[in-house]
């Protein structure tokens, strides 16, 4: 556990504080260099371009040393533009707003917390997005939107009695929180979080596959913690992040994978990978730009004219309509007339201005191929679900899943693990589930998921925990690669 430092300009300004034995002054911090590494809350008041603070946050870089706020931050806070709210938080938190009767707050917000109450969702959001001890905020109503007018770097100098009580408390909470202290931990290289959601109902590892994922990972050297949405910001603690829940561009796992790739931290899932593969209007460009064998398609655009006979004509009916980022099968329906296509339609547009319309292929199962750093790694057969044309029928009161079979890579005919494989390739080198159909003895492209589906007894019932250390294993290789002096080059 690495020590946590304070840095204050001067040490009299902590006066109404419980003594911290760790407590330095700016200058004393740029003066010293530590020979070990620390986690450091820089309180300076001097934090503007090559101000004392601006240097503390800048050497901690290079002397290895996990600082709050970053010079990112700053930058970020200095070159800051009033923006719209609803920009950094969703609507149902953006309306609790709405509640106080107001059209102007000036907040300080301490690690997180707000002075002021009924904004708790709110003050989080921004203090993620602009990671700072103290922060000053500015929002104003104009013509019913709220804006952020202005944020800026708090000082603890002018904080009122009230103000220290919440900054205190908050304190005390961050560090113990976010820099706690992990359980003994012995013969470990790396830490790997494992970001979850316990509560996701189709979580894409349920908890056994979870458990198996940490087991297999400790045999390989690497201590793991599975971590939820709540701990962004210990998310530097660690040396890599694997994503197992739910993945979209505007999900927290994207902000989690992004602040990953930012630090050189190992990810899966990849940024570029989530935003490829969960828009389903890329993946069929992608596929037909790539020339890979894909269902016959075309884009409806919610602007634009439209015949549903003359798509009939083209495309035969039944017809699939997907929204471009639906995911486990939501957002894909199936039209057997016209009137249901064009109600379909008007439903989808509600959501999306473009709507992928495709030809229907009827098949009894699924192939999903795994695929991890351009290997394949798993094979499954996912039948449909009873009486239903999908794997996944979510329009049961409960969701209701076909049943799999899961199959060496060898028992797979040789075309669907190459079409897989080159599938794949157009993404990256991450970790993908690559979805087949069968038609006419000619596979066929159907989807190309990131995060894939890893479950116990399903996607592992062919190969067992041999699974899930071929995935730690990746992670041990590319963690061992970043060590590398040339590595980041």
């Amino acid at each position: 556990m690495k020590p946590l430092k304070i840095l204050i300009d001067n040490k009299d300004i902590w006066s109404p504080y419980y003594p911290y034995s760790n407590l330095e002054t700016t200058h004393e911090y740029l003066q010293n260099i530590s020979t070990k590494p620390n986690y450091i809350i820089n309180l300076s008041e001097q934090m503007n371009y090559l101000e004392q603070g601006y240097y503390a946050c800048l050497l901690a870089h290079s002397n290895k040393d996990t600082i709050i706020p970053t010079v990112e931050t700053l930058n970020s806070i200095s070159h800051f533009e009033q923006t719209l709210l609803s920009n950094l938080v969703n609507n149902k938190d953006y309306k609790s707003l709405n509640t106080l009767n107001v059209d102007f707050l000036a907040i300080k917000i301490f690690f997180g917390v707000a002075n002021i109450k009924g904004i708790e969702k709110i003050a989080k959001k921004i203090f993620e997005t602009y990671p700072t001890p103290i922060l000053e905020v500015i929002l104003e109503k104009q013509s019913s939107l709220w804006k952020i007018k202005k944020i800026a770097i708090g000082r603890i100098s002018s904080l009122s009695d009230t103000e220290q009580t919440i900054f205190a408390n908050a304190l005390n909470k961050f560090s113990s929180k976010v820099w706690r202290k992990r359980k003994i931990k012995k013969n470990y290289y790396y830490d790997l979080a494992i970001l979850h959601d316990p509560d996701e109902i189709l979580p894409p590892s349920d908890s056994k596959a979870l458990k198996n994922f940490q087991k297999a990972a400790h045999s390989l050297g690497i201590y793991t913690d599975l971590i939820t949405k709540d701990d962004y910001m210990s998310l530097l603690e660690y040396d890599g992040l694997f994503i197992r829940t739910s993945t979209s561009i505007n999900h927290y796992s994207y902000s989690f994978a992004k602040k990953a790739e930012d630090n050189n931290l190992v990810v899966i899932d990849d940024t570029k990978s989530i935003t490829c593969c969960t828009n389903k209007v890329y993946l069929h460009n992608l596929m037909i730009k790539n020339k890979i064998p894909t269902p016959e398609g075309k884009l409806i655009f919610k602007d634009e004219s439209f015949s549903p006979q003359k798509l009939i004509d083209e495309l035969g009916l039944p017809i699939v309509l997907k929204i471009p980022d639906g995911s486990f099968s939501k957002g894909v329906k199936k039209a057997n007339s016209a009137g249901e296509l064009q109600q379909i339609l008007n439903d989808m547009f509600e959501q999306s201005s473009i709507i992928i319309a495709q030809k229907y292929y009827y098949t009894d199962f699924d192939w999903r191929i795994g695929i991890l750093n351009n290997k394949p790694i798993y094979a499954c057969k996912y039948f449909m679900a009873k009486g239903h044309w999908q794997i996944t029928n979510h329009n049961k009161k409960t969701t209701q899943h076909g049943s799999s079979e899961a199959f060496a890579i060898h028992q797979v005919d040789k075309s669907v693990i190459k079409i897989a494989l080159k599938a794949a390739k157009t993404i990256g080198n991450g970790l993908y589930g690559i979805d087949i159909k069968v038609v006419d003895n000619k596979p066929i492209i159907i989807e190309i998921n990131d995060n894939p589906s890893i479950d116990s007894d399903i996607e592992d019932a062919y190969i067992g925990e041999q699974l899930y250390t071929t995935i730690m294993l990746e992670f041990l290789n590319r963690m061992n690669y970043k060590k590398l002096p040339y590595a980041n080059i």
